[in-house]
């Protein structure tokens, strides 16, 4: 993906939708610690995805921790009429992406199915998962899937 262009505004919480990649990177960057370390962050959107809150999860060090806490979110939001969808980013400025083998058995593919069906069984949309290292990718993406904007 290429770099958020700098005439992409940042979304208003409640007002703007975000309802673009540049758009929830944006949100995600703002987030995200710096210097980068390993974290989940997760955009929770109402059904006209504007943003409601932004969850920071920490330690997730691990590529598999990112499943967990979209589990956990998922869980608590599975009774919350007013979140019907989020946007998911793992930072991960240490670890090798999925397409090396250090990264372990499982695949970043694997994990966006069932963080997708983990949602869907709340009642909630997983629009997008980034894995941010030293690039972003989407394993939706690899997946062939249809973007879901």
């Amino acid at each position: 993906m290429s770099p958020i262009p700098a005439i992409h505004r940042f979304p208003r919480a409640r007002l703007d939708p975000i309802d673009d990649p540049l758009t929830a990177l944006l949100a995600v960057s703002a987030a995200a610690h710096r210097p980068l370390r390993p974290e989940s962050i997760a955009l929770l959107l109402d059904d006209a995805r504007c943003g409601i809150t932004v969850a920071v999860v920490t330690g997730t060090d691990e590529p598999d921790d990112v499943v967990g806490a979209v589990e956990c979110l998922a869980r608590a939001l599975a009774a919350d009429d007013e979140v019907a969808a989020m946007v998911v980013a793992s930072v991960r400025p240490t670890r090798p992406t999925d397409a090396d083998p250090r990264c372990g058995d499982r695949s970043d593919c694997d994990r966006w199915l069932e963080m997708s069906d983990l949602c869907a069984d709340a009642g909630l949309e997983l629009v997008e998962w980034f894995v941010i290292g030293d690039e972003v990718s989407c394993p939706r993406d690899r997946l062939g899937e249809p973007p879901r904007w």
